[in-house]
């Protein structure tokens, strides 16, 4: 999936569950973390071309087994942090944990092991970039819209107050 799916996705749901503006901001970091961290690691290699093969053989690795972004998740839920600390453990629990669920529509699939390539789960409905994710995002931003009331105000009011925490 491309980012602005991930983080529509997870902007959205986080939303429509009632975060705060700190978690829905953190939630659309955590969306596109996986990502980073692969290209993070990858940057690693001495020569451009070395980044793009690096890239290419960690991406949908360890950064996107479920395990981690879950464990974060149910951390934030059981810990005593104030907020907004709490309301960002959260988002980004979550954010990371809706990038691995949308992967899993996609033929590449997630990692069924956090260190291991070989097993993966895929559900395969539709290919990143495809006419399938575009629907897809289509439909998030119009259940978006359902659930939020149907305001557009009200809609983009409530992501401004996200951006500006």
């Amino acid at each position: 999936m491309k980012w602005i799916t991930h983080q529509a996705a997870a902007a959205g749901a986080a939303l429509a569950l009632h975060l705060s503006p700190a978690g829905v901001a953190a939630a659309c970091v955590g969306a596109a973390l996986p990502d980073a961290l692969d290209q993070l690691l990858a940057g690693l290699a001495p020569t451009p071309r070395g980044r793009q093969k690096a890239f290419n053989r960690i991406h949908r690795g360890a950064t996107h087994w479920f395990g981690w972004w879950l464990a974060l998740f149910l951390a934030a839920l059981v810990s005593r942090l104030p907020q907004p600390g709490l309301a960002v453990l959260t988002g980004l629990g979550f954010g990371g944990l809706s990038h691995v669920v949308l992967d899993m529509l996609t033929p590449q699939g997630v990692p069924l092991q956090p260190l291991s390539r070989k097993r993966r789960f895929s559900l395969g409905l539709c290919a990143t970039g495809s006419v399938g994710e575009y629907c897809l995002l289509a439909a998030i931003v119009l259940a978006v819209w359902f659930f939020m009331g149907r305001d557009p105000q009200h809609l983009v009011l409530r992501l401004g107050q996200c951006v500006l925490f």
